[in-house]
């Protein structure tokens, strides 16, 4: 092989007047690379106060006590007043005199109601009840028959009370929604369903009726006459629902007309 030649650069000769004006010899140009924006940390994500599967936040996000009302009691008129000063709230009257004192106070233009309201020492109470002189108003009791049905599919109501044989009831059943937030559906419990609707009919009829207590209060609401009755009707009328409601499930007992006060009994 022959010799290679080797040829010897003087780059000191070969720079450039901005190379030695660097004071380098081996300095070259850079290209700036663009600096990486850099992105600041993202901020950490705040929790969410955690609830229940029922939706419920933490004690503290729950709102207070819901303040009641205030009830508004409304001015009684001065007759009203009056009447309430001649009774003795500290006293429980016996019938008689009760009777006596409420014909005295109640001064109305229309013969009304005596009414009977019961605090009962159990929750849930019902009964039958049969008044010896009546209640003093006058219900129209009706068996349900085709005629009925057809009234009901009209939207015609001209009754107090319905009463219903077992076969029929699939057939009234199919107006519920007329007579249901009426009242007026035949129910077994209520003892408006019967196999023999005749007789039930002449009880009604007769000042019998089905009572039952408030359901979310122990309270029993009884109309047992008119103010007109005589004394002695209206006391026998008070003693049978007395009877009907039993001693052990009055814890006390007032008596009052339509608009007087209320005067508390004393029950024999």
């Amino acid at each position: 092989m022959g010799k290679k030649k080797v040829a010897v650069i003087d780059l000191s000769q070969s720079e450039s007047a901005q190379y030695k004006a660097g004071g380098t010899r081996d300095q070259r140009i850079r290209i700036k690379k663009p600096e990486l924006e850099t992105q600041p940390e993202p901020e950490p994500i705040k929790s969410r106060p955690t609830t229940s599967s029922r939706g419920r936040g933490s004690a503290a996000d729950k709102p207070g006590p819901k303040k009641k009302k205030k009830r508004v009691k409304h001015a009684r008129s001065q007759r009203y007043q009056e009447a309430r000063a001649k009774i003795d709230k500290t006293k429980a009257y016996p019938v008689s005199d009760a009777i006596k004192l409420l014909k005295e106070i109640s001064h109305v233009n229309f013969d009304p109601t005596v009414e009977l309201h019961f605090n009962l020492n159990t929750d849930k109470l019902s009964g039958e009840l049969t008044l010896p002189h009546g209640s003093g108003k006058t219900k129209k009791v009706e068996i349900a028959s085709d005629a009925t049905l057809v009234k009901l599919k009209a939207g015609k109501i001209d009754f107090d009370v319905l009463l219903a044989e077992p076969q029929i009831m699939p057939k009234v059943a199919q107006y519920a929604k007329i007579l249901g937030p009426k009242g007026l559906m035949p129910n077994p419990k209520a003892g408006t369903v019967s196999d023999k609707p005749e007789e039930l009919k002449k009880k009604l009829a007769g000042g019998s009726l089905r009572f039952r207590s408030e359901a979310k209060a122990p309270l029993l609401h009884l109309a047992v006459g008119k103010l007109s009755f005589e004394n002695t009707k209206l006391e026998e009328n008070i003693k049978a629902a007395f009877a009907a409601v039993a001693k052990k499930n009055i814890a006390s007992v007032f008596l009052c007309s339509s608009m007087s006060p209320s005067i508390r009994l004393k029950v024999d």
